[in-house]
């Protein structure tokens, strides 16, 4: 039997364009499904005039999560308490509660008890490259990579052995290189606001994605869930004006890196059978 799957994220949307049909596929499939949002995306554009404050800004944006996740039959919604921190420069950075001025340690530690009470099969975040290189999405790489290592350890943070937990798989989301080096050439593409140092390290290289998923099926599940996120893409949202065939391809697959684990075995056929990821890679589905 195919076991919990558990999403972490740094901001609201960012486990919509990266997941949302796995996620879709996976509730269709009785599979239970947790999502974490590290912070409300406060420090998010908005398509909404009067949400100009980054605190109002953030209630809304929970409520988009909310929303979205809904659209996909997702009910089990967390939020850590941090504070988004920007784009790479931004003065929301500096904010005390900002997710960057958070210890690994510390996030990793709120992480893992999320893991020890989910007890998930598979987990999802973000890969190093951080799809195009965020702060939050790094750091929280870092912070999820060590949760998942320690939710295993029975003597962290002194809890009994009874309480540790060993997901079987982690995977990155991500998405190829070679797309986003495409939409990078287009006229105001938002990606040539990127430090060289990001620009370098979009996404992941197509020959080094483990797993490719055809999410056709749940595809209007997916447009739905996205268009929930109303203050980053709606009309004036950052978001808005993302090309047809960008979304289109949104809609069409999901990329993942699988992860080794110091626990991991080989994957084999019968991973299908406990591991979404690896049972929807299997699959093709005609449109």
């Amino acid at each position: 039997m195919i076991g919990p799957l558990l999403a972490i994220f740094p901001h609201p949307d960012d486990e919509t364009f990266s997941t949302a049909g796995v996620m879709a596929a996976a509730v269709e499939r009785g599979v239970p499904v947790t999502v974490i949002s590290a912070t409300r995306g406060e420090a998010g554009e908005s398509s909404i005039p009067d949400l100009d404050d980054p605190e109002r800004l953030g209630v809304v944006r929970e409520r988009e999560l909310r929303d979205a996740m809904q659209q996909l039959g997702v009910t089990d919604v967390r939020f850590l308490t941090y504070r988004d921190s920007g784009m790479e420069g931004s003065p929301e950075a500096q904010h005390p509660k900002a997710l960057v001025r958070a210890p690994v340690e510390a996030v990793a530690t709120k992480l893992v008890t999320h893991i020890r009470a989910v007890r998930p099969q598979v987990i999802i975040t973000y890969g190093q490259d951080g799809i195009y290189g965020h702060p939050d999405h790094l750091h929280l790489h870092y912070a999820a990579l060590q949760a998942v290592v320690s939710a295993a350890d029975p003597a962290y943070n002194g809890r009994a052995t009874s309480e540790s937990w060993q997901s079987a798989r982690l995977y990155f989301a991500t998405a190829p290189r070679e797309d986003l080096l495409a939409m990078l050439e287009r006229p105001n593409s938002p990606l040539q606001s990127l430090s060289p140092a990001a620009l370098a390290n979009l996404g992941t290289p197509h020959a080094d994605i483990t797993h490719v998923i055809d999410i056709g099926p749940w595809a209007e599940k997916k447009r739905a869930a996205i268009a929930a996120h109303y203050t980053q893409t709606g009309e004036g949202g950052p978001l808005a004006d993302m090309p047809q065939e960008v979304v289109e391809r949104r809609l069409a697959r999901e990329f993942f890196v699988r992860a080794p684990l110091p626990w991991s075995s080989p994957e084999t056929p019968a991973d299908g059978e406990l591991d979404i990821i690896a049972a929807l890679a299997g699959e093709r589905h005609p449109h």
